[in-house]
């Protein structure tokens, strides 16, 4: 018997640190992340919160699916996109610098999902345990360490204006994603027949 699970998107939105849970199947708001796009100013399509110190905000979304045949399979689905119509910019602040720093938050949150899909090829499986041990991954990775690292970048950077900081921060996940570019793939399989049980 086949189980599928609906599509959920994880959304983080920076400088707030919000996490949120929401269905969602709107691609046109999305921007899955790739090696050779980078955002743009007319991707932050909310409207700027004027009343905060903000320059701009990025919301991430970790949609996700996954499946099994009820056997010995669990297909998983994961990516991480930018949510156009939640992000926001404020115009007189644009430039080059924050527009990058900006850029490596969604490079952060694609490293991190290469983190779940690492972790998830390294867990033992079973049909008892996989629904259990997928939330464990996936809280622990996405909704802790992620977070962490995101303020963290922040915090260092000082949203940008750190401008000593911004590169090392450019350079070191450049480098995190490249240690990790096994794990780029965004449809994985595993068994939930772990040989290992006694």
């Amino acid at each position: 018997m086949k189980t599928s699970f609906s599509l959920i998107a994880f959304l983080l939105s920076f400088a707030f640190g919000s996490l949120t849970a929401q269905e969602s199947t709107d691609d046109s708001n999305r921007i899955y992340w790739n090696n050779w796009y980078k955002l743009e100013w007319s991707d932050f399509q909310a409207s700027p919160k004027e009343e905060t110190t903000v320059a701009a905000l990025s919301s991430i979304g970790l949609p996700y699916s996954y499946s099994t045949d009820g056997e010995g399979v669990l297909n998983l689905t994961i990516n991480v996109c930018f949510i156009k119509n939640e992000s926001w910019s404020k115009p007189a602040e644009q430039n080059d610098l924050l527009l990058q720093h900006e850029q490596i938050h969604f490079d952060i949150a694609e490293l991190h999902r290469r983190m779940i899909v690492k972790a998830i090829l390294e867990a033992n499986f079973t049909k008892e345990n996989y629904k259990e041990k997928l939330n464990e991954i996936i809280n622990q990775i996405w909704r802790r360490d992620y977070k962490l690292m995101q303020r963290r970048y922040d915090k260092d950077t000082n949203f940008s204006n750190v401008i000593k900081e911004q590169i090392n921060w450019n350079k070191y996940v450049s480098q995190q994603l490249r240690n990790m570019k096994d794990f780029n793939y965004t449809e994985v399989e595993v068994s939930l027949i772990n040989f290992d049980e006694d």
